[in-house]
């Protein structure tokens, strides 16, 4: 399932700028794969782990696959 791109979005380069509970969307050519809430990051790795909100299970991403996108509150 894809979603519509939330507007007030910046793009995150570093994952050690997110924290837990930090909402964030993954896209891949701007369409959103994940859209939720930082459960933990390792970004050594380029992984960040998320509860996805569209889907409702965990979902492990790589920065390699996906670009990762803050969501302004």
């Amino acid at each position: 399932m894809t979603a519509i791109a939330t507007p007030s979005t910046a793009r995150i380069l570093d994952l050690g700028a997110l924290s837990a509970g930090t909402v964030v969307e993954a896209r891949r050519k701007n369409e959103v794969h994940y859209r939720g809430c930082v459960e933990d990051a390792a970004p050594g790795l380029g992984v960040v782990w998320i509860r996805d909100d569209l889907a409702g299970h965990r979902a492990l991403l790589h920065l390699d696959e996906y670009s990762i996108w803050r969501i302004s509150a």
